[in-house]
């Protein structure tokens, strides 16, 4: 009896977390600090896992981009280069992925998970920059996105907050607008790179599709909450619950 309830256990559970993912990435980035790790926690193989994660990603990043547009908080014409370059970038890193050893992966992901919520719990000072409509730097969108496109391919967890860090900073947006560039690029990366994983037969898409179903209704929920509220209200319950399972990883692959 217990085998027969515990794959739909763990494929509802797994969908739970996947749509608490989807709010959080689309709000302040970071879903794939969610995903991967309570994929990795259930068994998942982890060069399935990066190709899985992929698609659960793609799914919901896709819903948050369209919300962004269709409210003009996002301008894809400005930002072709940038999102060219990200597409490469995240190819190169996807390819570069499989050959990453399996247990390399396993015990590398939730160090690297803990030190980008740290990161991430840090203050930082963000500008409250007035909407502008200066057109981007082409040298910094080519660079932005062969650099940040490359370690999404290859790891991924945390490239939404980054790209959102960075679009507030480098090119002056305001936070909402950042977010909205964040969530284009991060849609860019994530499709560039499950296509390479498709083709390298590292994706379960029966789990992906379940997943990223869950993930897209809570990024549609997530968008339409940090157009009208803002990121700050989810930060806290982020780094929680990010840092709660990515120690759970810690403990299984160092102290048991």
């Amino acid at each position: 009896m217990e085998t027969f309830f515990a794959e739909p256990l763990l494929h509802l559970s797994l969908m739970a977390i996947a749509l608490i993912a989807g709010f959080v990435d689309s709000i302040a980035g970071g879903g794939g600090l969610i995903t991967m790790p309570s994929l990795l926690s259930a068994g998942i193989p982890p060069h399935i896992v990066l190709g899985t994660n992929k698609l659960i990603s793609a799914s919901g990043t896709l819903i948050a981009a369209l919300t962004y547009i269709r409210r003009r908080l996002f301008e894809p014409k400005l930002w072709i280069a940038c999102a060219l370059a990200t597409l490469i970038g995240s190819c190169i890193g996807a390819i570069l992925a499989k050959y990453l050893d399996a247990s390399m992966i396993k015990k590398g992901v939730p160090i690297i998970i803990i030190g980008i919520a740290i990161y991430m719990l840090i203050p930082k000072k963000q500008a409250a920059h007035k909407i502008n409509n200066l057109i981007p730097s082409k040298t910094k969108q080519v660079c932005s996105g062969l650099s940040l496109g490359l370690y999404d391919g290859l790891i991924g967890p945390g490239t939404g907050s980054f790209w959102t860090l960075l679009a507030n900073s480098l090119f002056k947006q305001d936070l909402v607008r950042a977010s909205g560039i964040a969530r284009f690029m991060n849609l860019m990366s994530n499709i560039s790179a499950l296509a390479t994983f498709f083709y390298l037969g590292m994706v379960d898409w029966r789990l992906g599709i379940m997943m990223g179903i869950a993930n897209m209704l809570g990024a549609y929920i997530g968008a339409k909450s940090a157009i009208k509220y803002g990121a700050e209200f989810i930060r806290p319950l982020f780094i929680f619950f990010v840092v709660l399972i990515a120690g759970r990883l810690i403990y299984i692959e160092y102290l048991i």
